[in-house]
């Protein structure tokens, strides 16, 4: 991305940081996780389909930075959409 923009990586980093108030990569994996709760909200992939479809290798590499952000886990976040 720092090619694309013609800057140096520190440059294109410390501007992202300013502009979006977080790292590049910190706002990549927030993206891929608000992708992953529509696709747990409105599908009903696996957990590991959710997480391929999202970016993420599978689902374990998505579920820790999913509980991070959101603070529960994929499939308690789809439970909570799910009738008793």
């Amino acid at each position: 991305m720092a090619a694309a923009a013609h800057v140096s990586r520190r440059t294109f980093d410390r501007r992202f940081r300013e502009a979006a108030g977080c790292s590049p990569l910190q706002w990549l994996l927030h993206q891929r996780v608000l992708h992953a709760q529509d696709l747990l909200s409105g599908t009903d992939l696996t957990v590991d389909a959710v997480a391929r479809a999202s970016g993420f290798r599978d689902g374990v590499a998505m579920r820790p930075h999913f509980r991070r952000i959101l603070g529960v886990s994929p499939q308690s976040y789809r439970a909570s959409f799910r009738p008793v």
